[in-house]
């Protein structure tokens, strides 16, 4: 019985240091991997809560997932073409603004792009995502954050979640800094 204080402090200290805690800075680790359950100066928000900001209001809603690769191995000369993204209805596709450090002409777009699509209005609520458990809409989110941004929404649970709640889904193209310069 005397132990019993002890071990329920071990257990409590085994459960919490299973949790992901925030990195200060952008995070550089793998991108897949398990994410922390905040985001400081943003929100987290899971399919309940999205639905109902997209119902309440007009948010910005940005998918930050990377492009798709070529297969390594595939013959240059073979034909590949990746799947549609699959996205939020009504989201921008903006890959690359996630990556803990972006070029200069990302970093521009990734701002262009808000400040257009809120008509800079650092109140407007944002809503970045990608794929469940992948830290490029977390680093994006913080980002976005860092910029002025006050109304930041992270969606972790990302389209996988978004699909699993068995909500549709539409394609986007990806807006790039190198297709805006073309």
């Amino acid at each position: 019985m005397r132990f019993l204080p002890l071990l329920l402090l071990l257990a409590a200290f085994a459960a919490s240091s299973d949790e992901v805690q925030e990195p200060e800075g952008f995070w550089d680790g793998p991108i897949n991997s398990d994410v922390p359950k905040t985001i400081s100066g943003g929100k987290v928000l899971h399919v309940q809560e999205l639905t109902r900001l997209l119902q309440q209001t007009n948010p910005v809603v940005i998918d930050v997932s990377n492009e798709p690769k070529r297969p390594l191995g595939m013959a240059s000369d073979a034909p590949w073409l990746p799947l549609p993204q699959q996205v939020i209805p009504g989201s921008a596709w903006l890959p690359g603004v996630g990556m803990a450090d972006i070029a200069p002409e990302t970093d521009a777009l990734f701002r262009r792009h808000l400040s257009q699509a809120t008509g800079g209005d650092l109140d407007h609520a944002v809503v970045i995502y990608c794929h469940e458990r992948c830290w490029l809409s977390w680093n994006a989110a913080k980002r976005a954050i860092r910029y002025g941004y006050r109304k930041v929404y992270w969606f972790p649970d990302g389209i996988e979640g978004w699909r699993a709640a068995g909500f549709s889904q539409g394609v986007a193209q990806p807006e790039t800094a190198l297709a805006r310069a073309s």
